[in-house]
């Protein structure tokens, strides 16, 4: 299990079986052969005209599905056309893991072709390898949200996993804080709308919590964190 830092930001990702395509490939590759640079690049089935196409045992669209079609790293909608295929261990310098579903994930394209301080998630960490980051893990427990005017940020209580999330992943890029926020505040508003009761909080708590269409919300894990702290502070949880 991995995830989308649990939110993908980070959010515990729970792997499906791989698709027959991929299992297929695979049993055609020698150990020896995976030292080849394109091994993963002959992989046909990841496409994403495959993906729009739905075709079956398309890569790309098993991993949407498998991640409710959010960034495994920022939270952020995505789909076929505005997608990455993540190598969590990045495949030039792990090439027995290139072709190993439990190192596929998908993210956003996180600023591909800006500056470098206007990246994130796999495009800003390119080759780099995340030592204390695991998506399979239940990493949203170390992660914790702080609410400004205008932005959300993402911080943890592990200065490693902290380090990671703004070196690495660049997670707290101006656009993703203030999306954060606007996500938030709608939320809110909404809440508000409805009533500050333990009833509706539940409700829309719960919302955020699954999969609708088989879609997570964009920064679902952020709405989690914030609703859990109402709760508790009205005693519950």
């Amino acid at each position: 299990m991995i995830w989308l830092l649990n939110g993908w930001i980070l959010k515990k990702i729970i792997k499906s079986k791989e698709p027959k395509s991929l299992t297929s490939y695979r049993s055609t590759i020698s150990y020896k052969d995976l030292k080849k640079s394109n091994i993963y690049e002959d992989f046909q089935e990841k496409t994403k005209e495959q993906c729009r196409e739905n075709k079956a045992d398309n890569l790309r669209k098993q991993l949407l599905k498998e991640q409710g079609y959010i960034c495994c790293y920022c939270m952020s909608r995505i789909d076929c056309d505005n997608s990455k295929i993540e190598h969590f261990k990045p495949q030039t310098k792990n090439r027995e893991f290139q072709i190993d579903y439990q190192n596929f994930f998908i993210a956003c394209e996180g600023g591909e072709g800006l500056k470098a301080k206007e990246q994130c998630c796999d495009t800003k960490k390119g080759e780099k390898a995340l030592q204390h980051i695991d998506l399979l893990s239940s990493i949203e427990q170390n992660i914790f949200y702080v609410k400004g005017a205008r932005n959300i940020s993402i911080k943890s209580i592990n200065e490693n996993i902290d380090k990671e999330i703004n070196d690495v992943l660049n997670l707290n890029i101006t656009v993703l804080e203030r999306n954060r926020k606007e996500v938030y505040d709608s939320v809110m508003k909404n809440l508000k709308s409805r009533g500050y009761t333990i009833a509706n909080i539940k409700r829309i708590l719960d919302y955020y919590k699954n999969k609708h269409n088989e879609k997570f919300e964009p920064y679902c894990e952020m709405i989690v964190y914030f609703l859990s702290k109402k709760l508790k502070s009205k005693g519950v949880l």
